[in-house]
């Protein structure tokens, strides 16, 4: 049975099975310097980090100076730009320019006494960790994978999960930005344009520059258990008021769940705490990707996922701030994300947990498919359209294996999305959402940011086919 992709479930169960074992030794033989599935332009042919999504657009560039991004914009009548290619819709696709930020990275300045660095945009994650961490510096929290670009985290507004704590964008204090005039504006959170620009996905202009505010560096306490949903959800207010970051681990067909925690400590760092958080990563990444594929094709999942995921054991590690908060995704999978209100939380998720089990005992083929939860709180208005703005949010996480079924899951849970009042999130899945769902999601913020974005891409060079489905631009091109 094939996917809409061309592939079976044989081809596709190999494909995901051998691409996550190789991601994990070429990084590990690099001593995590590369990673051989990540987003990249070879021969002409972009590809993102998945190798599912592709084009060869007209030009490829790789601009150095912020005159070369610019320049590169005015000349071209579509333009769009990558970070580390980790997304998992065609946004990046470029009809004719496609920029990688790549050559424009690093610190332009820095101010020690306030805690402020700018980067270049092309900047990643974990090299910016790097920087921080040689200045006695390091970002107050961080989302979950380290190399994406600063600019790309900031073009999707990528979220973490906290108490008070939610988002990356809550700790930048001025953004440049290169408009579809080729003109740089600085901005700061008080200015529309940093607004539309944050989670804007490249819609209003290219992040040039990033200025964050640091914090001094500081060890967390990371603890993983295993719990069921029930007991779970009767302590929940207690358990997410107690600790500075929560998360949970949902799995179709049982009841056991994985809690996960986070805290700042000021004990020591526990002994190879690195490495053996890097096991525990690696060998969690190629379980996913072959026993639990092989679960979910044999027709097994409703018998054996509790008793599999009853057999995970829990952690309890000190380490750096950013080895606890983010690490090398080395699981090829696709996501689909999206927001509820808090109240709604595990009325939501068994929803979409019911809605698998429901496609998956009528005969469908579904890969293995974990659920990530995760929090932000209320009050975050620093983007106009963000799915986390202003209310208290839950984000729930579809993470299939990118291997056959998963499209049939994943359209069936859009339409389940849009039933609930779902908010989409851009950088992830999204094959149906369009300008009328936004609209009604966000009433007049989203038409204040179609409005920005028109008056600062009057020519529509930032337009490609999926943010015109999505926000129903269309480009002004001869």
């Amino acid at each position: 049975m094939a996917d809409g992709t061309g592939e079976g479930r044989l081809t596709s169960y190999f494909r995901v099975g051998v691409f996550t074992a190789l991601n994990i030794l070429v990084n590990a033989l690099t001593l995590g310097r590369v990673l051989w599935l990540e987003g990249r332009v070879r021969g002409g042919l972009f590809q993102n980090w998945a190798r599912r999504i592709r084009n060869r657009p007209q030009r490829f560039v790789q601009p150095a100076t912020e005159a070369e991004i610019a320049t590169a914009v005015v000349s071209s009548q579509a333009v769009r730009a990558f970070g580390s290619g980790h997304s998992f819709n065609p946004g990046a696709l470029a009809e004719e320019t496609l920029l990688s930020l790549d050559r424009y990275a690093g610190i332009v300045r820095k101010d020690l006494a306030r805690g402020e660095v700018t980067f270049r945009a092309g900047t990643r994650v974990r090299d910016a960790v790097a920087l921080l961490l040689a200045e006695g510096l390091a970002f107050a929290a961080l989302p979950s994978h380290d190399a994406q670009s600063l600019g790309g985290i900031l073009s999707t507004d990528v979220h973490g999960t906290g108490r008070d704590w939610g988002f990356v964008s809550e700790h930048v204090v001025a953004l440049r930005v290169v408009d579809g005039r080729g003109k740089p504006h600085d901005v700061t959170p008080s200015d529309a344009l940093f607004r539309a620009a944050i989670g804007g996905i490249g819609a209003v202009g290219l992040i040039t520059e990033v200025t964050v505010r640091a914090v001094k560096r500081f060890n967390v306490e990371q603890r993983v258990w295993l719990s069921t949903i029930d007991d779970v959800e009767q302590g929940f207010e207690r358990l997410h008021a107690s600790h500075d970051h929560v998360s949970l681990y949902l799995f179709p067909f049982s009841e056991r769940c994985q809690v996960n925690t986070w805290d700042r400590s000021e004990a020591a760092q526990s002994t190879l705490g690195a490495l053996r958080e890097w096991l525990t990563i690696s060998l969690d990444a190629l379980l996913a990707a072959w026993f639990g594929n092989a679960l979910a094709y044999a027709r097994l999942l409703p018998r054996l996922s509790s008793l599999a995921h009853g057999l995970k054991r829990g952690t309890d590690l000190v380490l750096e701030s950013n080895a606890a908060f983010n690490r090398t995704l080395y699981h090829l999978h696709e996501e689909l994300e999206f927001t509820v209100p808090f109240e709604q939380t595990f009325s939501a998720c068994r929803q979409f947990l019911s809605l698998y089990e429901e496609l998956y005992e009528r005969g469908e083929a579904l890969p293995y498919t974990l659920f990530e939860v995760r929090f932000t709180p209320a009050g975050k208005t620093r983007a106009l359209i963000g799915p986390g703005r202003e209310r208290r949010c839950t984000w729930i996480d579809l993470v299939c294996n990118d291997s056959a079924g998963f499209t049939t899951y994943y359209r069936a849970a859009e339409q389940r999305m849009r039933e609930i009042g779902a908010r989409p999130h851009l950088g992830k899945w999204c094959e149906s959402f369009g300008p009328g769902d936004l609209r009604r999601l966000y009433g007049p913020d989203f038409d204040a940011f179609v409005a920005l974005a028109r008056l600062h891409d009057p020519e529509g060079r930032f337009v490609n086919p999926f943010t015109s489905r999505v926000f129903g631009f269309t480009a002004k091109r001869a």
